[in-house]
């Protein structure tokens, strides 16, 4: 089989693409006078006693300009950058059966703390031992487990993610059944060397393997596990 070579992800340029896309969306709501338009409208016309009519006026005007900018729908409110992840990956080659996990419910996987893989069904009222994972797919008969982030900068939230990360890579250290492998996919200004080096630190280094890498550093380890 002939694989064509396939871009980098840049989430970035993919973020502003959704960006501007969610832009023109707001010249058309302007022109049909959108429910979610008119909702957004009135939550500003309450918090700061401006009529909705003078925001109506203002985007008749110039209905992409900073106003319909600051109204339109944020890219990274939108789970942009897990999708674009998931698109890319699966069009790897040497990736099979690729499959976007449910974050939350009975079906949703988990790491352990000895290192097996269990669903929310299992674990049943139980605390979740990790975040959870969210993607699968299989490579040269092994089966390959992924969490995904891409984080700008720091703060509460990021940080409680990175501790996500660690947690997951520690879970999976006990495990001794071969035949999986654990992937921490980061991409980011946020994961600076210190932060990578700090999470390369809990990867396994023999099979069942775990691995830090960013989404388009995947391909030759994929390759690797593939054998070619």
């Amino acid at each position: 089989m002939v694989h064509h070579p396939i871009e980098p992800l840049d989430f970035e340029a993919n973020e502003q693409a959704i960006n501007r896309a969610n832009l023109r969306e707001v010249e058309a709501e302007v022109a049909n006078r959108s429910d979610r338009l008119a909702t957004r409208i009135q939550h500003f016309s309450d918090q700061f006693g401006i009529p909705p009519e003078d925001f109506w006026r203002d985007l008749d005007a110039n209905p992409t300009g900073p106003l319909a900018a600051t109204l339109a729908k944020e890219a990274r409110r939108q789970n942009i950058h897990e999708v674009a992840a998931a698109d890319y990956v699966c069009r790897l080659p040497h990736v099979q059966r690729f499959q976007k996990l449910k974050s939350t419910g009975r079906e949703a996987l988990y790491v352990t703390g000895d290192g097996q893989i269990a669903t929310g069904a299992a674990l049943g009222n139980a605390p979740r031992p990790s975040k959870s994972i969210d993607f699968q797919w299989l490579t040269g008969g092994v089966t390959c487990y992924a969490a995904q982030k891409y984080t700008r900068e720091g703060g509460g939230n990021q940080d409680n993610q990175f501790i996500e990360l660690e947690t997951l890579l520690r879970n999976f250290l006990p495990r001794r059944n071969n035949g999986v492998a654990l992937f921490i996919l980061v991409d980011g200004p946020y994961y600076t060397a210190a932060r990578l080096a700090q999470l390369r630190g809990l990867v396994r280094q023999q099979t069942p393997f775990s691995y830090v890498t960013s989404v388009n550093e995947l391909m030759p380890i994929l390759q690797g596990i593939a054998g070619h």
